[in-house]
């Protein structure tokens, strides 16, 4: 069996017994066997799709006194009398916000199931300074590393780019047997960089 489809079907398992459930208490059971995993799985694939409305949403927002751009992906029905609602009367939604490097591609499937097999409305964002907001396609050019010792550095305001002189390279190598060399760009204090990394 992949790896890739335990952890969905494991969601699919919890997200049909949730769904099943939301107009009452419902208490998540302590054990799950295999094989109700599957068979909630089969059943929750099995059901019929829902047509979705997906947009990308670029938007700027102004906190500590400066502008961040931030992107993510809507998915909804697009019929959306059909978004769940809980026992409280609002409608049912999801956020997803993907850790480390990636941005909110690497989510697009799990929120195309919660969108299109639960009527979830679904955003799923890109945290600040991860997306590629400088060309159409999202899709970074080059490596993190560049030959000529530069690195990525992040968008996080699409008009204010973060230039290879406002920070310092440095290799870090004190978790060297576990991760090997880290390589970090420390940013030079008074700069672009530092002040939007700076805590406030």
């Amino acid at each position: 069996m992949s790896r890739k489809i335990v952890p969905a079907a494991i969601l699919l398992t919890f997200l049909f017994l949730s769904i099943q459930s939301v107009s009452g208490a419902w208490n998540p059971p302590s054990n799950i066997s295999r094989d109700e995993v599957f068979k909630a799985s089969r059943q929750v694939l099995g059901q019929l799709d829902i047509e979705l409305n997906i947009r990308e949403d670029i938007f700027r927002i102004w906190v500590l006194e400066m502008d961040w751009d931030i992107g993510a992906m809507v998915y909804e029905p697009l019929d959306t009398s059909r978004i769940p609602v809980g026992p409280d009367g609002n409608k049912a939604g999801v956020f997803l916000l993907p850790g480390g490097s990636g941005d909110h591609r690497s989510r697009d499937t799990v929120a195309r199931l919660l969108a299109g097999k639960f009527g979830f409305k679904v955003v799923s964002m890109t945290y600040p300074g991860r997306l590629y907001l400088l060309d159409p396609s999202p899709d970074w050019p080059g490596d993190p590393v560049n030959l000529d010792g530069t690195v990525r550095t992040p968008i996080w305001n699409r008009d204010i780019p973060i230039t290879d002189d406002q920070y310092e390279v440095t290799k870090d190598k004190t978790m060297m047997e576990r991760y090997g060399t880290h390589i970090l760009d420390c940013a030079k204090a008074g700069t672009e960089f530092y002040h939007r990394m700076a805590p406030p």
